[in-house]
């Protein structure tokens, strides 16, 4: 309480007409309480640190001043931060642990007698300028480079992979990596009880350093039996032949690497360690214990959007990821829209004939309502699929379906009676086989920021692989996709794709509508509807491009987009004229569930739309996840 004054009694219930009145309750309190406040702050406004005005370096011959003042966490003041609490005061702590960054970096870059210092000159009642001044002193060179001990090594490979090189400057973090790489060198040969030794000797008359390696191999040491725990439902022959290593080989750290890659690949487990049995003694042979922690079984999924052409749209799956513990799925899933429907369950098994080939059986529904017709097939397919490589995978599947083409437009129905483009295949059975080679080399499916992805897929449809006696027709269709994605530093992402669609029918009849191209969408030509582009009756080949610039902000990137593509009639009547344009922007969000993509894409007046057609009816919203290419 401040003396001097004085509090009020209780008002009584007398006084004030009824408890709790509002009527000039503790005046004297809350006057008090105020001055204490001001009391309180005075000391506190006092203490407060000072602002940094500038910061200066001195004594930097060798290293350049912005390399210095990346290294600290300190920051001046700004005109472009104005208000009070986001000025840039000094912290004591900090600053401290600034100048120590300063000089461990010039000590690890050769300057070993470096010492680092600070001034403050004070400008005025709140600001400061802070100098940091620095002692070089000499940089030290390698003198020599000593190599002891080293027996299944090769000394003249390591010493040629070495950074720390004679008559160079001295850096303490380049001996510490060639330690590093003896060691690794060591794991891939099996020497698993190796022990590296590293000291630097310093020469002060002529400021150079002798650096000795020294080594302790022991002897390479081979795989034993492999012991695999953890399991609960998963047999253990599903782990085995998931193991790049096989007992009496020698220890290879990238192939145990490669192992637990390929076991977590298949989605069985939450964690997985390979090790080496532990030993007492120096053992030649030792076991292999992969420990392992197995996944919930069952996975059951939804997902939502939302999309100018589709409205809204929705998705299910459910499956069973290990049916009788061996790594088999089933399951099925399936997309609703107003615009298409497609479900679908099948059977995966993931070693098919005992090798690395997954086998997939599925029965599928689909139906899609297109502006000049709908579409619905129902059939059942045969894949099996080849990973060549880590980049390279191919698939052959084999596919049984009904067809049945409805629904069709005024348009296009004038155009079938008109027998320019006669079609009498809109029902029937089709059997066809499709190969697939995919080259991938991504660093993310759903969000991709650098690699390349390319796919080439041919298929034939044909009465000799079980298309009914009316579809005589033989079809084949090709297609291929390009897509590469740049990251730049201090620059937006780029990424940019190209597809090329191409069918042909191998005799005498036409092409059926189904299996004629179309365009157009979120995921191909933005700034048009679904399949708008080839309507009403498609054609026979396709070419479309995209292109994207990703600008990051914090919590956000912003998307800008160009896209064109076009379909021709005919191989002969295509050309440059068909080519139609599509831009806009939209936003990417990183969520826990994946990418989150929203794109507004529009289009000028082109010869798709009626004439003089709104700007909203050319203005398309786009929703979902993952990258649009």
């Amino acid at each position: 309480m401040v003396k001097g004054m004085r509090l009020p009694s209780k008002p009584t219930v007398a006084e004030s007409g009824r408890i709790g009145s509002s009527r000039t309750r503790y005046p004297g309190t809350i006057r008090t309480l105020f001055l204490l406040a001001i009391l309180y702050a005075s000391p506190a406004g006092a203490q407060q640190s000072l602002i940094v005005e500038r910061i200066v370096v001195d004594g930097n011959a060798s290293i350049a001043e912005d390399r210095i003042l990346s290294l600290i966490e300190t920051r001046t003041d700004s005109f472009l931060r104005p208000r009070f609490w986001q000025r840039r005061r000094i912290n004591n702590a900090t600053w401290r642990t600034d100048l120590s960054a300063i000089e461990s970096f010039y000590k690890n870059s050769g300057f070993l007698e470096a010492r680092v210092r600070s001034v403050r000159d004070r400008i005025d009642a709140d600001r400061v300028a802070l100098r940091i001044v620095i002692d070089e002193g000499p940089r030290y060179t390698v003198r020599a480079v000593n190599l002891n001990g080293f027996g299944y090594l090769s000394e003249d490979e390591v010493r040629q992979n070495l950074r720390t090189r004679e008559g160079q400057v001295f850096y303490r973090l380049s001996a510490a990596t060639d330690k590093r790489y003896i060691q690794r060198l060591a794991d891939r040969r099996a020497l698993l009880d190796v022990v590296v030794d590293s000291n630097i000797v310093l020469h002060a008359e002529d400021y150079s350093v002798t650096v000795n390696f020294r080594i302790i191999e022991g002897h390479p040491v081979s795989v034993g039996a492999i012991q695999v725990r953890g399991l609960r439902k998963t047999q253990r022959n599903v782990v085995i032949r998931e193991l790049e290593i096989q007992p009496g080989e020698l220890y290879d750290n990238a192939k145990i690497s490669l192992s637990q890659t390929r076991l977590f690949q298949t989605g069985l487990f939450r964690s997985v360690r390979l090790s080496p049995l532990r030993s007492d003694t120096s053992a030649a042979v030792r076991d292999l214990v992969v420990e392992v922690t197995e996944l919930p079984g069952g996975e059951v999924s939804f997902g939502a959007g939302f999309a100018t052409a589709e409205r809204f749209r929705g998705s299910f799956s459910v499956a069973y990821r290990n049916w009788l513990g061996r790594g088999i799925t089933i399951g099925a899933n399936g997309q609703i829209s107003s615009l298409f429907q497609h479900v679908e369950s099948g059977v995966t098994q993931p070693w098919l004939f005992r090798t690395r080939t997954t086998g997939i059986l599925r029965a599928f529904f689909r139906r899609e309502d297109r502006i000049s017709h709908t579409e619905q097939e129902a059939g059942v397919s045969v894949a099996v699929n080849r990973e060549l490589s880590r980049t390279y995978r191919s698939q052959l599947t084999y596919t049984l379906k009904n067809i049945e083409v409805s629904s069709l437009s005024d348009e296009l129905a004038e155009l079938l009676r008109s027998g320019s483009e006669v079609d009498s295949l809109r029902s029937r059975r089709e059997g066809s086989l499709t190969g697939l080679v995919t080259y991938d080399t991504r660093d993310d499916i759903l969000n991709p920021k650098t690699g390349f992805f390319g796919q080439f897929q041919s298929s034939v449809a044909s009465p000799l692989l079980g298309s009914s006696t009316l579809n005589r027709s033989s079809i084949l269709t090709v297609r291929a996709i390009a897509r590469k994605y740049l990251s730049f530093s201090n620059a937006p992402d780029f990424s940019t794709a190209v597809s090329f669609a191409y069918v042909r029918a191998l005799n005498e009849n036409r092409v059926p509508l189904d299996s004629r191209l179309f365009i157009g969408g979120d995921r191909s030509v933005r700034g048009f509807g679904i399949n708008r582009i080839g309507q009403p009756d498609g054609g026979l080949i396709a070419i479309s491009a995209q292109h994207e610039i990703q600008v990051p902000f914090s919590r956000f990137d912003l998307a800008v987009f160009a896209d064109w593509g076009g379909v021709g009639k005919t191989v002969g009547s295509f050309g440059f004229g068909d080519l139609l344009l599509g831009y806009g922007a939209g936003i990417r969000v990183n969520s826990p569930i994946g990418l989150i993509r929203g794109d507004v894409g529009y289009h000028n007046q082109s010869k798709i739309d009626v004439p003089n057609s709104r700007k909203y009816d050319r203005t398309f919203f786009y929703f979902g996840l993952g990258q649009a290419f």
